[in-house]
């Protein structure tokens, strides 16, 4: 079997979760929430965690290359991320006097915590906790790539229909005076994108989906603030480092989610390098 041919799956996949995570990751960017994709993510995770250890899941381990999360295991899921999506929209409505960043990482630390002492009583642990955080992205199959294909068109084509609300909500967000219809839409925003975590999570694990989710989205903002723009920068740099991360990892047969994410933080250190270099140009002509 050739590098492409084994490579090419993954590849899709990796296109797809960059081409839903840098929509959003520009949301995140802009609402200074940066860990809510990990957070969701853990609380995913864990709501996954839930249904296997309460036997519903079917499986015995959470992220088999067959399909991921049983029926029910994806129901937990969503469920999970459904609530912590209200949780978030209620906390933010609210006049505390703790960030709304610090509520997001207590939320990631005790479902991760949580996640941990459940699957310490289930067998193959170590395996679980693998799977939950760096994923099985090598071997995606065909199936998984059609539920996410159609999943984030799904919600990608939400998100269009309705750019202008999304779009202004985030623009504004710590300035937005918190309505009823201001929080319909913040929850609809936090629904969605835990539906598109949930999914991204099962191919691609916790750390390499919240790398497509911030790295592409940050390096965008350091050259556009447009919103296309920053998009089709997104895209072209996730294509590119997908390409040279999957490469490494057939040549150096080495796990591919780490070295894409390792392309990531050095692609991200060439943009400031090359932005920097950018700017005092500017200044000195």
């Amino acid at each position: 079997m050739t590098a492409i041919e084994f490579m090419f799956a993954p590849f899709v996949a990796c296109l797809l979760l960059i081409g839903i995570n840098i929509y959003f990751g520009i949301h995140v960017i802009k609402r200074e929430i940066i860990f809510i994709d990990i957070a969701m993510a853990q609380v995913a995770a864990l709501g996954g965690t839930v249904a296997m250890i309460l036997g519903l899941t079917g499986h015995e381990h959470a992220g088999q290359a067959d399909g991921g999360f049983s029926l029910m295991g994806y129901l937990f899921a969503i469920a999970f991320t459904t609530v912590a999506a209200a949780m978030f929209t209620i906390l933010k409505s609210r006049k505390l006097p703790i960030p709304l960043e610090s509520l997001i990482g207590i939320a990631y630390a005790v479902a991760a915590t949580g996640a941990v002492i459940l699957l310490d009583k289930a067998a193959g642990s170590d395996v679980h906790v693998h799977e939950m955080v760096a994923g099985s992205i090598l071997w995606v199959t065909w199936r998984q790539i059609l539920e996410l294909f159609i999943v984030f068109v799904l919600v990608g084509l939400f998100h269009f229909i309705f750019r202008e609300k999304f779009t202004k909500l985030t623009d504004n967000y710590n300035k937005a005076h918190r309505t009823d219809h201001i929080l319909t839409w913040d929850f609809l925003f936090y629904a969605t994108f835990g539906i598109a975590v949930v999914h991204s999570v099962q191919v691609g694990g916790i750390l390499t989906v919240f790398a497509f989710l911030i790295i592409p989205a940050s390096i965008s903002a350091l050259f556009s603030d447009h919103w296309v723009t920053r998009i089709l920068i997104g895209w072209g740099l996730g294509t590119i480092v997908t390409l040279c991360g999957l490469y490494l990892s057939w040549v150096m047969d080495v796990p591919s989610s780490p070295t894409v994410i390792l392309f990531l933080g050095v692609f991200l250190l060439l943009a400031i390098v090359v932005k920097s270099f950018g700017v005092v140009k500017m200044e000195t002509e």
